[in-house]
């Protein structure tokens, strides 16, 4: 029987596994009626399968774009590293609530050791 607590860890390590996974800081976050259109800039790109984040260059290794969340993820600018992952809807990044990047990190090295991580991100 799988812990709550355990679970819950899976389900974060789980967010890995999307179509988006990048890293990266909120530079501006515009409340909209539904959700929120945040401008990010990526310090680590993971995989996408789309054009959701574009090159700053070929000797800057960041990347830009805008997404949108939910509402009640109360995202600010200026507040760390997140791991975002998430989908696109119809032309439109969507990712879920960004976890801090050193939280995901913490987590993930847990469960390489106990031998459940869902999916493989290079952590380097």
């Amino acid at each position: 029987q799988v812990s709550h607590r355990s679970a819950n860890k899976t389900n974060f390590l789980l967010h890995s596994c999307f179509a988006t996974v990048a890293r990266g800081i909120i530079k501006r976050v515009d409340p909209e009626e539904e959700r929120s259109s945040v401008s990010v800039e990526i310090s680590r790109l993971y995989r996408q399968k789309t054009h959701v984040f574009v090159s700053g260059g070929v000797r800057v290794r960041s990347w830009t774009g805008n997404i949108k969340m939910p509402l009640q993820c109360r995202v600010k600018s200026g507040e760390g590293e997140f791991l975002f992952t998430g989908t696109v809807r119809f032309g439109e990044a969507w990712m879920g609530c960004a976890p801090r990047y050193k939280d995901f990190l913490r987590l993930y090295h847990e469960a390489q050791v106990q031998g459940i991580n869902p999916c493989h991100v290079d952590t380097d």
